[in-house]
């Protein structure tokens, strides 16, 4: 998607590991893309005030505020996720609101070195798709917010009632389909109703997807 006008003050960038989409404040989120576009384009041979890059990362946790220990973390990531030998953990405070710190391990890629580089940012830039989620979730005007993003066959779901948490978490689904089914069996769990909630998503949609949305919800809305 070409940008327009004046150079654009920020870029969001959400990477997977074979591809990517973006957004300016001068065009709307792009359409997903594969790899060879990097290089296609210019969006990422200008300079911008502010840069946020986003990864899919599945290995994700959420530890309380009020007992984090920066020692534990690999004893907090192992809770969720089977231990990998070596890997490299982050953690990050999440604003005092959501009382919580994020504990992930990032997943390094080419495409994330090639794009940090050309936007002349740092690989530790790169935060998890969920911090997002959370963030912007957590802001969105409706008291059930269901949040969600879809890429590279993994669904990544946030679901808040009013400003208490219910579920932040990922599920492989190969399809839309799939993605929607653990959608519908998380708001069943929880008992929310689809035809009285809005579903946002901040990855793109197709007019198929976003169509068998709203045949469940109330509204579908990007972010």
């Amino acid at each position: 998607m070409p940008v327009t006008g004046n150079n654009p003050s920020g870029i969001s960038v959400q990477l997977g590991l074979n591809g990517f989409t973006y957004q300016t404040n001068n065009c709307a989120r792009s359409e997903w893309l594969s790899a060879e576009f990097v290089f296609s384009s210019d969006v990422f041979q200008r300079s911008y005030n502010e840069i946020v890059l986003s990864a899919f990362i599945p290995r994700y946790t959420l530890v309380p505020a009020s007992w984090f220990d920066a020692s534990q973390v690999q004893e907090y990531l192992s809770a969720a996720f089977s231990p990998v030998e070596g890997e490299e953990l982050r953690w990050r405070d999440l604003p005092a609101e959501l009382g919580a710190v994020e504990v992930w391990s990032p997943a390094k890629t080419r495409l994330s070195h090639i794009i940090s580089g050309m936007l002349a940012v740092g690989e530790e830039d790169i935060l998890p798709e969920f911090h997002y989620l959370l963030t912007e979730g957590y802001r969105v005007d409706s008291y059930n917010k269901i949040i969600a993003s879809y890429a590279e066959g993994r669904l990544y779901l946030v679901i808040f009632q009013g400003k208490n948490l219910m579920l932040c978490n990922s599920f492989e689904a190969p399809d839309f389909t799939t993605a929607q089914y653990y959608i519908f069996m998380a708001l069943k769990k929880l008992q929310l109703n689809p035809e009285a909630s809005t579903i946002y998503f901040r990855t793109p949609l197709t007019a198929e997807e976003e169509l068998s949305l709203y045949h469940y919800f109330q509204a579908v809305k990007s972010l």
